[in-house]
């Protein structure tokens, strides 16, 4: 699956959409080193050995929560650049507010304070002013306050904009969600009464100077598995370009401006091709936006924008007062578990648990590592007891449906031995995840793939699955449960045609989605080729039975299957023989009718044809003991 979790050190991108497996759920990025780790592990290791006593101050704002040992004048000042950027980036970018998660910021007096949380690079750790971690839907930012490079803020805004953007409706392209991260990252604070986006960011400058242009629709086209597309460096034309295009359509005299980016995203799941959401959005080809693009490059005149700053309702609302050990712990086990590891980090949690047990946030955390270990009887508890405390992370309740299915490996696969309970709860809480992140496509794809069996089927599901395909279209695991969906509803030949046309446009595939579809349209060929078998062997219509058993048994079938075709095929034969022995009986050569009999016998015949062969038998010579031919007299039984 794309991984359900992310930890993200860093510059940090959008959630990758693209895959369809349900259970693999924490990955980390790291930004700097470039490499890929996956986190795994649970609950409260030992106690934590307390440090030299510290005063933390802490100050909580609308969507941050400032945690450092500098004196609450820093951390007041910090609270209110950040309150203050995430408005500025609401003006640009609007998002539903209410499902941004919240953030924990960690100042540390001395860069040697935060060396026990800093990634190690060779052994040592990193030589870092801050990093931001994206932890399994919790959020934690450090920075050194002895360090307040433009670089360090730029990786932190940066990431801060891929925080913000997580609340949208939709999944942005890449161009647009890196272009964005790159120009808003630029915030800055040029006087107490304005606030600044959009300074030229020199190393772009110097690469579309040097560098090749790309033209604009391979740029719109890059997708992550592009060598162009490298989070840890971001040295590439493709972030060069994508960040002078945002700032060209957001600050550009002659662009379309931000409203067109918005009917731009509001088009593509709408239309048949980006190409013809492009057009309608911007006004104009891609030839035409690609030279006012140009153009703008070429005079590199990329003017910040200054706003005007009022801060004084986010200062009156600002909650200052002492931390506690449990959000220091907390923060410390976040910064942990992206940094280096869980090992590391779980002793942390587990005392903020212990600490602060009505805080859902250490026994999400918890659970998320319990996941990765594939320890899902600990999951479910303590995935439960951040349910129980609150939690409003889509992630909990995703990774929760995934803990209550430890039998499958592959959840989206129809497996008969599974309680259809079990698939109901897990149902629920895809719907759950949903509903808190409608952007989680691995959410749509868990309830795709436990809608063929659940216990209760609900018809809203169809549309839900309906909104997962415009989030990710094309997507055959979410295709496949839509049609398993459509079929539960009672429109069986909708979704029997689904699933037709989605094997015929992936005839070799062979992704999990692919596969769960193959699989049930088998099973919806084997339930009416099975009705069918019921209607004609009541007609007496052997041969074509027999026609129909064969057929399926020439394509690959699963054990079950194959057996009950075979018995089928065997049964079927079996009943053609009696029949011919009745038939020459009737023809009065009651030898030959039996030698046929006999020689089905011999056989060991399937039980209800044995019966029939037995009874026969015995009417031949009940026939024969009465020295009265059968003359047309027998009958054979209908086949059951």
């Amino acid at each position: 699956m794309p991984c359900s979790g992310e930890n993200k050190r860093g510059r940090a991108s959008a959630p990758d959409r693209s895959s369809g497996c349900v259970l693999a759920v924490v990955r980390r990025r790291w930004r700097w080193a470039g490499s890929l780790l996956i986190a795994c592990s649970v609950i409260a290791g030992p106690r934590v050995a307390r440090a030299a006593e510290e005063t933390w101050s802490k100050v909580t704002t609308d969507h941050f929560t400032l945690l450092t040992t500098a004196g609450e004048g820093a951390a007041r000042r910090w609270a209110i650049e950040f309150e203050q950027f995430r408005r500025g980036l609401q003006h640009a970018m609007p998002v539903a507010v209410e499902r941004l998660r919240p953030v924990t910021v960690v100042l540390f007096k001395q860069d040697r304070a935060m060396r026990p949380y800093l990634p190690l690079e060779h052994g040592r750790p990193a030589r870092l002013g801050g990093f931001f971690v994206r932890a399994n839907d919790i959020n934690t930012i450090m920075l050194s306050l002895a360090r307040d490079a433009d670089e360090t803020r730029r990786v932190i805004f940066h990431e801060a904009v891929h925080w913000h953007l997580s609340a949208g409706d939709g999944s942005l392209p890449l161009w647009l969600g890196e272009g964005l991260a790159e120009v808003y990252a630029t915030f800055e604070v040029p006087s107490p009464k304005t606030y600044a986006f959009g300074a030229a960011l020199k190393e772009h400058v110097g690469r579309l100077r040097d560098d090749q242009l790309l033209p604009l629709p391979k740029l719109l086209g890059i997708g992550r598995d592009s060598l162009l597309y490298n989070e840890g460096t971001r040295a590439s034309i493709f972030y060069a370009q994508a960040w002078a295009f945002v700032h060209f359509l957001h600050f550009g005299e002659a662009s379309p401006g931000p409203a067109a980016v918005r009917r731009y995203l509001d088009l593509l799941p709408l239309v048949r091709s980006p190409d013809d959401a492009f057009f309608t959005a911007f006004g104009a080809d891609y030839a035409e936006i690609d030279r006012r693009l140009r153009r703008y490059i070429a005079r590199g005149s990329y003017h910040k924008h200054v706003y005007p700053r009022v801060t004084d309702d986010i200062a009156r609302r600002m909650m200052v007062g002492p931390a506690t050990p449990a959000d220091i712990a907390l923060a410390k086990g976040s910064l942990l578990l992206g940094a280096r590891s869980a090992e590391d980090a779980e002793p942390h949690l587990g005392r903020a648990a212990e600490l602060a047990p009505l805080d859902p946030r250490p026994w999400e955390l918890l659970g998320h590592i319990a996941i990765g270990r594939k320890d899902f009887a600990t999951a479910q508890i303590v995935l439960g007891k951040a349910v129980a405390a609150g939690s409003t992370s889509y992630l909990v309740h995703h990774n929760l449906a995934v803990a209550r299915l430890p039998e499958l490996t592959e959840p989206w696969l129809p497996n008969l031995g599974i309680d259809p309970r079990a698939m109901d709860a897990a149902a629920a809480d895809f719907r759950k995840a949903i509903g808190l992140s409608p952007t989680h496509v691995p959410s749509y794809e868990g309830l795709a793939g436990v809608v063929h069996g659940m216990a209760t089927f609900r018809a809203d599901d169809m549309d839900l699955l309906a909104r997962g395909l415009v989030q990710s279209p094309g997507n055959p695991m979410i295709e496949a449960g839509l049609a398993a969906a459509e079929g539960r509803a009672g429109r069986p030949e909708e979704g029997r045609a689904r699933l037709e046309r989605l094997a015929a446009r992936h005839p070799t595939g062979t992704g999990v989605g692919l596969v769960y579809a193959r699989r049930l349209l088998e099973i919806e060929t084997l339930k009416a080729e099975s009705e069918d078998i019921t209607r004609l062997t009541a007609e007496g219509q052997l041969e074509q039975v027999i026609a129909i058993a064969e057929r399926a048994l020439a394509r690959p079938l699963d054990a079950s299957s194959r057996t009950y075709m075979q018995s089928v095929l065997r049964r079927m034969r079996g009943y053609q023989v009696v029949r011919a022995a009745v038939e020459r009986a009737n023809e009065g050569d009651a030898a030959a009718a039996r030698e046929r009999l006999d020689a089905l016998l011999a056989t060991q015949p399937e039980p209800a044809v044995l019966a029939e062969a037995q009874r026969v038998l015995r009417e031949i010579k009940r026939l024969a003991d009465r020295d009265q031919p059968a003359s047309g007299s027998l009958r054979p039984a209908p086949a059951p």
